[in-house]
């Protein structure tokens, strides 16, 4: 007998588990003080889960699927959220799972924390704008401001004074491949 083959069409998902209505609409009070994972964030080393503090049934839209507006205290690689935040738009994804209640101790006990990113406050200026800069100014090496909107769930931050950043980047054509080395010469 020939084995049946199957043939999926269509995009495929990484997610795995329940959406937040199948899993609050089983508990009761509403899973309020559980906590949940969503398994799209358990690749990273750091701890990431939430806790639910507010739960809010959503009204039944035809055809659409069941979304439920969550208020939970997030975790996100270590770093506990300065404020409850409100899932909504994501709840319809069938990604979340609830942590139970003997293992919540395996994540409330991991204590990696992901280290800041510190920023240089200058860079480098594209190759033609800093020909056409040193022509303006006069200036042998001119550097752009590095502007950066600091947030609570921005992990990185611009050095202080004194402080060395632990990433540089600069803008240039690159390293040239071997082969073209003679296209680059006399520009660098």
């Amino acid at each position: 007998m020939a084995q049946k083959v199957i043939k999926y069409i269509g995009r495929t998902t990484d997610f795995r588990g329940n959406t937040l209505w199948e899993l609050v609409s089983e508990l009761p009070n509403w899973g309020v003080g559980r906590m949940l994972i969503r398994n799209m964030f358990q690749r990273y080393p750091e701890p990431c889960y939430m806790r639910i503090l507010k739960v809010q049934a959503v009204d039944e839209q035809p055809g659409e699927v069941r979304k439920v507006r969550v208020t939970v205290e997030k975790t996100w690689r270590g770093v506990k959220q300065p404020k409850p935040v409100e899932i909504y738009s994501t709840s319809y994804k069938a990604d979340y799972e609830l942590v139970p209640e003997d293992q919540e101790a395996k994540y409330l006990n991991n204590n990696k924390k992901l280290e800041p990113v510190i920023l240089p406050t200058k860079t480098d200026l594209p190759p033609l704008l800093r020909e056409y800069v040193t022509e303006e100014t006069g200036e042998r090496n001119p550097q752009m401001k590095v502007h950066f909107k600091l947030t609570h769930n921005k992990l990185a931050r611009l050095a202080q004074e004194g402080e060395k950043p632990t990433v540089s980047f600069g803008v240039s054509l690159g390293q040239p491949k071997p082969v073209s080395t003679k296209l680059y010469e006399g520009l660098l």
